[in-house]
């Protein structure tokens, strides 16, 4: 079947009225699940952060018809075609055409060499682009080698902090189980060797990620900061010293292996569709916002990146709280975005970057490619 062609239409006026609906087929399924609600059906106007990036084409529509719904204003049609390249004559759309409805983001700079020509003057190398942050927390299928505890400090305070000194003793959990047999000295020969200098990251234990069985998913682990060897001995504890924290440290804390804890992320595109779920956030409580972290249950082997962007969808009656089972024939909408920050196999650890809407867990996010 050709495809039938649809006009501008300038003879409308300043009427904002999109002709024909603004809901279509949705795009095509992910793993056998649903179908992935497109971003455009929600209500026919939009304002600040809840404005969609595309819509679909459906029969009917035009370029001055979508101006008027999407910016309140027909005569707003050659910015909508300012963003859309791909559409040569703003006159003509088609039915499954995509039209952005926002600039794209700035393409990502390049890694690469130097332009060949003459040479460059050495200069400093500037600081990778991009936004820092703190991992916070992470989610892993499988349990952290855990390397030791804080089990004192000289500060008479219960709550520690970044150049606070501490007392940590390592191969803790050996030590306690070789206790139990009567094998102190097993134990002590198990214990692992540490050096001055050496950094790990100090972790909090959370609650475990379960299904509806009680089944355990996942373990979460809150990122509160590193420290630094700074003394070893054979005879007592070891010495170290807090170097980062973003949270407070408590006498108990446990030590993981140390990765980098300050991220730079920026937007990357993403390789294929995906859906999602927020299975957990960093703080607690119910409702969540801009700037906050979430968990969700996917990860490197799903092809989720640092910099992949979701968007958050939810079901929701009006007057329903946040995180209410709705009916099934209220539409989804859209109601935020989120940017991974870190990755693991299986989960990941993002920031809400958008929210129109309280974010709740359980919420459905939808990664798409290309974008």
């Amino acid at each position: 079947m050709s495809k039938k062609k649809i006009g501008l239409n300038l003879r409308r006026g300043a009427r904002g009225v999109i002709h024909g609906s603004l809901v279509t087929a949705a795009t095509a399924a992910i793993f056998g699940a649903g179908a992935l609600p497109q971003a455009q059906a929600q209500s026919p106007y939009f304002y600040g952060s809840d404005l969609p990036d595309y819509h679909v084409v459906s029969e009917g529509d035009t370029i001055w018809d979508l101006s008027g719904s999407y910016y309140g204003d027909p005569y707003q049609w050659p910015r909508m075609w300012s963003y859309n390249a791909h559409i040569t004559n703003p006159h003509w759309v088609y039915p499954g055409d995509i039209v952005y409805l926002q600039e794209a983001p700035a393409p990502l700079a390049t890694t690469g060499g130097n332009s060949p020509g003459a040479a460059q003057p050495a200069r400093q190398e500037a600081a990778p682009a991009g936004t820092y942050l703190p991992v916070g927390g992470m989610i892993t299928a499988e349990e952290l080698t855990l390397a030791g505890r804080i089990i004192g400090s000289p500060k008479e305070a219960s709550m520690l902090g970044e150049h606070d000194s501490v007392w940590v003793r390592f191969g803790e959990e050996e030590d306690e189980d070789s206790e139990k047999k009567g094998d102190q000295e097993q134990a002590a020969s198990e214990e692992p060797e540490v050096a001055v200098g050496e950094r790990f990251a100090i972790v909090r234990l959370g609650d475990p990620i379960t299904d509806d069985e009680d089944n355990t998913l996942g373990h979460k682990y809150i990122v509160l900061g590193s420290l630094v060897v700074t003394e070893v001995s054979e005879d007592h504890a070891e010495t170290a010293l807090i170097d980062q924290s973003w949270r407070e440290i408590e006498r108990g804390d446990v030590l993981v292996p140390y990765e980098r804890q300050l991220k730079v992320v920026q937007p990357r595109q993403a390789e294929n569709d995906l859906i999602a779920h927020i299975v957990d956030t960093l703080q607690p409580g119910f409702a969540f916002g801009t700037d906050q972290y979430v968990f969700i249950d996917r990860g490197a082997e799903d092809s989720v990146r640092v910099g992949n962007r979701f968007f958050i969808y939810q079901r929701f009656e009006g007057l329903n709280r946040p995180g209410t089972e709705p009916d099934k024939e209220i539409p989804w909408q859209r109601v935020g975005q989120v940017m991974v920050l870190d990755v693991r196999e299986n989960y990941s650890t993002a920031i809400i970057t958008r929210a129109s809407r309280e974010i709740v867990v359980g919420d459905r996010l939808e990664m798409y490619a290309g974008y």
